[in-house]
This record gives structure tokens, C-alpha cells and sequence, in this order.
């Protein structure tokens, strides 16, 4: 029965030899566009990826290799990805390197590892047109573009291992190829580190590699060629990256499946990969005392290693879900976020695969008959993930015991690994009939979600963000012949404390300035701190002296209002332009051509929602709560409790008359709530309000006066109308509290 049903899942999902290469060649050359596409970002912003470059140009400027006692550099790395890329820069004049910026005001959102979306000074370096293609302005650029197709074509070679290694997993399963080869070449992380200088992409292709010549020796027995091979590649991954050294576990486990017939042609393997990697192991022992040369790193960074009671084992398991996060899709230098519908995408993939997988190998174990240990798939299943667990455990422990260990990319080399985990899983949970509809609907889907980080998140982070065609609230303020604020949304915004909010500013240029000017948003409160947004303009994606006469951008500030923020208190914001040269904030004029003060909006710090149920209500707007009338030695307290019904468009007045027992006015009050520094138009729904007035009123009798409140409009002089809570109408629209 099993064999009936299996040649009916190969009849239903079959898919032959030519729309397998098509399928396989559509995949490879979409990989390498978006890898390309990738690679075409600002330089020397991947993950360490201006270290990795200073080792590549070591290399090509002094042809030795350089000391990893040098402070948080790359340098204790294995050499032989920058040796690759040195061949490739050496002739190019990169001399321009040494005037390369870093942004001052780059990740000031940062909170922690929960970085927020958006393009607010997500550049680590400042970026001037010099560096755009086709980079005849900056060698550096020119020879960062170079380096980054090297790994470009890293990336390419670890993709078709993958590919190859599928085919012996799944020999006669064009469809399950298929879709683990689309889950590997569409894999954001996987095309994103083929496109930066870093040894990760090698690191992937060489891993791959080995797996492949392990399975392959596997399934058509040991060579002499094959173990020659297999060793040749093994010591380049030496080469690479010390982690690496962890093949040792699968191709060793290999070899002792097959110890009788392997184990003459392993010497041959070990002695050569020993010959071709070894030696950078035993200088570092020589000269530093330490093979790997990571203790003299440590040396220069002490700050790097997590010492004992640093890190609690919570907060160990928090930096692991951001190591998964990482895994697929954290672009940049881990600080580009994408939309949470694709993190749950991978989520429900994750899921999906790991459970299925699991289905999987506890159904294989219940056919105790078909003696699942014999089959070669399962025994190559077992060399794979003996890998892909000691690279998990090494990658856990790395996170608990380096600050910089909770990186995805550390799982790179296992991506075949996970890949086929994943498409095993999936196939578990898919019917005969829909396993070829299947694979193709999630090779589209993984490439539209590749295409959409590339194209939706990563090149527009490090672009000015564009002018809406509608700006929601216009301004009309010039500074000197710089530029014009032609914008601003929202205009209100509201937050709590310890709230993150965004604001949008949008400009106009006028002409191109002699030096480089900076933005700012900052709120007028005394301290000065609650909004303090300092950067250069675009939010650090455009110099002032290069901008052109006529273009628009916009700039969304991320701001973070501080935790011990005052409540209910409005605060005004400017806005406008500075020259950090001669120390002076550009003078802003309005449409007439007067100078004023860049007033451009407000935040509004709310107090926490505290309802209650009003004895008045004005307009249905307002609310009030009974009043509290206090009179003591000549004078009268009034405190008014009052709630938002509904949002207010108008700021409104309060007033309160003391009235005598003939109806008399003998003293008053007219003010904002909160001395004016939290108006009605501000506050939030449900929100409480106390505020308590003084009024000067001496010899009046302890009795028989009146005190009327009310709220009406300063610019029109019209009164809300007020209700008791019985719903009368109150007279002449004013709450009347007798004593």
C-alpha cells in the first residue's frame, strides 16, 4: 500500500527534467538580482562591515596579516575571504576611505535590541553623492562594490550546493527540491549577507560544500578523488571562519557510518584539510597562545564578554528570540525591521516546518519494518543534523556569553540544514494532490517577500523619504535661502509618557548650501529635554550641500518622550535649521517676509484614563464633576474635576464669578485649565483633568454668595451649553454652586 500510494504522490506532484532546469534556472536568476540589488545599498553599512573591509584593505595596502590585538576590529578572523577581495582591490586607489563620516545622530531611537521601523538615522555613516554609481568619485565605494560581488558570487555557489544536496535527500521529489531550493535563495538574511562584504557568504558556500561532499561520499562510496575534495574544501573552511571547525562533527559522523570502507580515505581528508587550513591555527598558537586568536580580540574589547551575573537567564532567553529574528529578516546592521505581516509569515513557516518535521520522524519511527536506520536518507539526515545541532548550541552559547553573540547570521552555515528541515516539515502537513501547487505557491510568496524587503525596506531606508502630494497641515516658513518648511504631521500629537511617537516634517529647497546644515525639532518646555531631535536633513539621508533647488523630502522623526515626562502640560514645538559652523539657528520668516518664532506644532503629554460619570456636562464635550468651593481667610479656592467626553476642536476659557445674595458680580476668574499649559483641544477621551484656582475676595460673609462656572470660546465669546446630570438645561449656560 505504501508503494501504491508513493507512485501516486509522484504521478500528482511530478515534475520533469527540462521544468525542473527552468524552474532551477528562474530561481538562481532571481537570487542573483536581489543579491545584486542588495549588494547596490550605501556602503559599509552591513553587520561589522567596515571592519571587514579595514581587513581587506590591510591585506591589500601591506600584503601581511594584521594583528588582532588591534581594538573591535575583524582582524582575528580567518584569512582567506579577505584575501579574495584584497586580489580584487589591490589596484584600486581607495584613499578616500580616511574621510568617510560616521552620522552623529545614527540609531537615536535605539531602544535596546527593539529597533523600530522606519528611516530615522538608520545610517551608521554618512553618505555624500560621491559614493553613487558608477563610482568614479570614490575608489573606496568602487572597490566596497567589488569586494560585495564577491560574496554576491558566494552566495550563488552556496545556493546551488544547497540545491545539490537536495537532490540527494530527495532523488525522486522534484517538487520538495524545489521548494527547499525557493525557501533558501529567497531567504532575506541568506541574500542580504551575499550582497555585504562579510565571510558569512563564503562561510555558507563552503559549509555547504562540505555537506554535499559528505552525503555524496555517503551515497556513492568513498574515492580517493572525492576524499581529496572533501579535504581541499574542509581546510578552506578553516580558512574562513573559525566556526567552521564544527564540520568536524558531521563529516566525521560520516565516516563512521561507513567506518569499514571510509576510514583510510579520511586520513586523506583530514591530512589535507589539515595541510591547507591548519597552519593559521598553529601561528595563532605560536604568537597570540590561542588558536583562534579570539582571546587577544577579547583583550582589546574587554566590555564584549558577558561576565558572570551580568546576564540573567531571562533575559539570555530574550536575546535568543532576537537571534531568530535576525535568522530571517533584520537587514542592515541588524537595525532595518520589516512589516510584522512578514516576520509572522516566517512565524507560521517556522511552525509549520518544525512540527511537520516532527510528524515526520515520529512516523518513520513507528514503521519499525521498513528498518528506517538502514534507508540513506535517514542516515544522511542524521549526519546533517548532528550539524545543525552542535551549530544551534554553539550559537546559544555564544549568545548567553558575548554581548555581540546574538546574531541569525551565526546559523548561516546550517542553511541547507534548515532549508531541508523546513521543506520536510511542510511536505508532512500537504496532501498528495496539493504537493505541487504547494511548492509553487510558496516560491512565489518567498520571492515576493524577498523582492518586498529589498525594494519596500532596505533601499528606501537609506533614501530621503519622498513629500506626500497632500500635506495634511501646510506651513509656510523660509530660513535665509536654504530651504522652506513647507509642513508638518500631525500637528497635535498626543503620548503618554515613555510613548514613542513619530513626526513628520516636510521640506522644500531653495538652493544648495556652502556648508552642511542640520534639522531640528525640539519642544520649547524649560528643560528642553522632552523633544530634542538634532540631525541632518532627510533624517540623515541628505546634505544640505547637495540637495537641489526645487526638491521636497520629508522627514519622519522618531521620538521617544521620556519616562519622567510631566503629565497633562502641551508643549509647542520649532522647528528649522542650523549651522553647526558658525553656530547659529537660520533665521525663519513667514509668508510676509517677518521673522517669527518656527512654531510648528504641539505634543501633548495625557494624563492616564481616569473615567468617571459627571454631575455637568458642557456641549457633551466636557464634563464636570461636582465642584469643591473652599473660603478661608479672605479667600476662595475653587478645584474643578473635569473629563473629556468627546475631543475638543476649540480651546475653551473657563470662567467663574462670584456672585453676592443680590446677583452681583464681586470678583472673577478667566483662564486655560492647567494655567494654559494643557487646553481643552489636547486632551483625551476619558481623560481626568483637576484643577484648583485662587480668587482674592476679603470680607466675604461665609454665606450667601454664589460661585458660577462655566466655558465659552475666547474668540467668539459664546458659551458650551451645560446640563445637570438629570439632563435640565442650566440657566444662562453656568454650573451655580451656592454657600
Amino acid at each position: 500500500m505504501s508503494n501504491i500510494k508513493h507512485q501516486i504522490s509522484n504521478a500528482q506532484s511530478a515534475i520533469g527534467p527540462y521544468r525542473e532546469r527552468l524552474l532551477l534556472i528562474s530561481i538562481l536568476a532571481a537570487f542573483l538580482i536581489l543579491a545584486i540589488g542588495f549588494s547596490l545599498g550605501p556602503i559599509l553599512e552591513g553587520p561589522d562591515e567596515r571592519e571587514h573591509y579595514c581587513f581587506v584593505r590591510e591585506l591589500a595596502q601591506t600584503r601581511t596579516l594584521p594583528d588582532p590585538r588591534r581594538h573591535q576590529e575583524e582582524f582575528y578572523q580567518p584569512p582567506l575571504y579577505y584575501a579574495l577581495a584584497a586580489l580584487m582591490t589591490a589596484p584600486i586607489d581607495d584613499a578616500d576611505f580616511d574621510q568617510i563620516e560616521v552620522n552623529p545622530y545614527h540609531l537615536y531611537h535605539n531602544h535596546g535590541e527593539e529597533f523600530i521601523s522606519g528611516r530615522d538615522n538608520k545610517n551608521h555613516l554618512i553618505h555624500p553623492a560621491s559614493e553613487a554609481f558608477p563610482f568614479t568619485q570614490s575608489g573606496t565605494a568602487l572597490a566596497v562594490h567589488l569586494v560585495r560581488l564577491l560574496s554576491v558570487a558566494c552566495g550563488v555557489g552556496a545556493v546551488l550546493a544547497c540545491y545539490a544536496i537536495f537532490r540527494i535527500l530527495w532523488p525522486d521529489r522534484a517538487a520538495l527540491r524545489l521548494l527547499a531550493l525557493a525557501i533558501v535563495a529567497f531567504w532575506p538574511l541568506v541574500l542580504y549577507m551575499s550582497g555585504t562584504i562579510s565571510n558569512d557568504a563564503l562561510t555558507m558556500l563552503l559549509a555547504s560544500l562540505s555537506l554535499l561532499l559528505a552525503l555524496r561520499q555517503m551515497r556513492d562510496g568513498p574515492s580517493w578523488r572525492e576524499a581529496s575534495l572533501l579535504g581541499v574544501v574542509l581546510g578552506a573552511a578553516l580558512l574562513t571562519k573559525a566556526s567552521l571547525l564544527l564540520l568536524a562533527i558531521p563529516v566525521g559522523l560520516a565516516v563512521l557510518l561507513d567506518l569499514r570502507r571510509s576510514w583510510c580515505y579520511a586520513l586523506l581528508t583530514v591530512a589535507l584539510a589539515l595541510a591547507v587550513g591548519g597552519w593559521w591555527y598553529v601561528r595563532n598558537w605560536v604568537l597570540y597562545g590561542d588558536p583562534t586568536a579570539m582571546q587577544p580580540m577579547y583583550a582589546s574589547w574587554p566590555g564584549l564578554k558577558v561576565e558572570p551575573g551580568q546576564l540573567s537567564f531571562v533575559d539570555g532567553l530574550g536575546r535568543l528570540a532576537f537571534v531568530y529574528q535576525r535568522l530571517w529578516a533584520r537587514l542592515g546592521a541588524n537595525t532595518i525591521v520589516v512589516a510584522p505581516a512578514i516576520y509572522r509569515f516566517f512565524d507560521v513557516l517556522t511552525i509549520a516546518g518544525l512540527s511537520g518535521a516532527a510528524v515526520k520522524l515520529v512516523r518513520r519511527g513507528q514503521h519499525r519494518g521498513d528498518k528506517p536506520w538502514a534507508q540513506p536518507t535517514t542516515r544522511q539526515m542524521t549526519v546533517l543534523a548532528a550539524f545543525g545541532i552542535i551549530l544551534l548550541v554553539a550559537t546559544v552559547y555564544y549568545t548567553f556569553t558575548n554581548w555581540a553573540g546574538n546574531q541569525g547570521r551565526f546559523l548561516l552555515p546550517g542553511v541547507a540544514i534548515w532549508t531541508a528541515l523546513l521543506a520536510a516539515g511542510l511536505d508532512a502537513w500537504t496532501p498528495w494532490s496539493m504537493r505541487l501547487p504547494v511548492a509553487l505557491g510558496l516560491m512565489s510568496a518567498m520571492a515576493c517577500i524577498a523582492a518586498g524587503c529589498l525594494f519596500g525596506y532596505f533601499l528606501p531606508t537609506y533614501r530621503p523619504l519622498p513629500a506626500p502630494t497632500e500635506i495634511a497641515h501646510p506651513l509656510a516658513l523660509r530660513y535665509d535661502d536654504a530651504a522652506e518648511l513647507i509642513g508638518i504631521d500631525p500637528e497635535l500629537t498626543r503620548a503618554r509618557p515613555g510613548d514613542t511617537i513619530r513626526i513628520t516634517l516636510v521640506w522644500r529647497a531653495v538652493e544648495p548650501t556652502r556648508t552642511r546644515l542640520l534639522s531640528y525639532l525640539h519642544s520649547t518646555d524649560p528643560e528642553g529635554h522632552l523633544v530634542r531631535r538634532d540631525s541632518l536633513p532627510a533624517t540623515g539621508n541628505l546634505l544640505s550641500t547637495e540637495w537641489q533647488s526645487g526638491q521636497t523630502w520629508a522627514e519622519e522623526y522618531v521620538i521617544n518622550i521620556p519616562d519622567d515626562a510631566e503629565e497633562q502640560v502641551a508643549y509647542p514645538l520649532i522647528a528649522g535649521l542650523y549651522d553647526p559652523q558658525s553656530e547659529r539657528s537660520l533665521p525663519a520668516v513667514d509668508e510676509g517676509g517677518s521673522q517669527v518664532m518656527p512654531a510648528v506644532g504641539r505634543v501633548a503629554i495625557s494624563g492616564p484614563p481616569d473615567p468617571f460619570e459627571p454631575d455637568y456636562r458642557f456641549g457633551e464635550i466636557i464634563g464636570l464633576a461636582k465642584p469643591d468651593v473652599d473660603y478661608q481667610d479672605g479667600a476662595i479656592q475653587v478645584c474643578l474635576r473635569w473629563i473629556s467626553l468627546a475631543p475638543a476642536t476649540v480651546d475653551y476659557h473657563v470662567f467663574i464669578h462670584l456672585l453676592d445674595a443680590g446677583g452681583s458680580q464681586i470678583a472673577q476668574a478667566d483662564f486655560q485649565p492647567k494655567d494654559g499649559l494643557y487646553p481643552t483641544s489636547v486632551w483625551v477621551v476619558g481623560e481626568a483633568i483637576e484643577d484648583c484656582v485662587t480668587l482674592d475676595a476679603p470680607g466675604l460673609p461665609q454665606s450667601g454668595w454664589k460661585a458660577a462656572i462655566g466655558l465659552y470660546d475666547l474668540a467668539t465669546g459664546l458659551r458650551l451649553p451645560v446640563i445637570d446630570a438629570g439632563g435640565q438645561a442650566l440657566l444662562n449656560d453656568m454650573v451655580l454652586i451656592s454657600k
